[in-house]
């Protein structure tokens, strides 16, 4: 918060990073990206930046499905699409959302440590660390992974 509002921050431990994403994600964040002039994707009811969104009403819906709104032409901007339910996360925290795809991941043990690691955010310790590194391959089994749906 600055000035009593809020402002966008570094990630936590600075972990900023790139991630391959599969093809089917790319178009699904493409498309509200392109629905307006603003450089996020995912924006609140208000158009802004959902860093002061009533956060039950801006995630629970996604993660619990939602009845379409149609809230008239005075509340248009309260307005939105059914939304389907996730039943992986039904009854969990969004803020474990993060901790659930590492486990998903860690499911895959074709998948390097280092590249899970990555994605997370995090640097392995010690020698292990300092000398292993993603390669595009390790991206696109990740990929190939997360759209295969399959358990190992």
């Amino acid at each position: 918060m600055a000035d009593r509002k809020p402002v966008l921050a570094a990630p936590k431990c600075d972990s900023w990073r790139t991630l391959v994403i599969p093809p089917v994600l790319r178009e699904m964040h493409g498309a509200p990206l392109a629905s307006h002039a603003k450089p996020r994707a995912f924006l609140s009811v208000t158009n802004g930046p959902p860093l002061g969104a009533d956060f039950d009403r801006y995630w629970y819906p996604i993660r619990d499905g939602a009845k379409e709104r149609d809230s008239g032409p005075r509340y248009a901007r309260w307005a939105g699409p059914e939304m389907p339910a996730v039943p992986e996360m039904a009854g969990e925290d969004i803020y474990r959302l993060r901790h659930w795809a590492k486990a998903k991941l860690d499911e895959a043990a074709d998948i390097p440590r280092v590249a899970v690691e990555a994605r997370m955010g995090h640097e392995l310790p010690g020698v292990e660390g300092t000398y292993s590194e993603v390669t595009v391959v390790m991206e696109e089994r990740i990929v190939e992974y997360l759209l295969s749906g399959r358990r190992r």
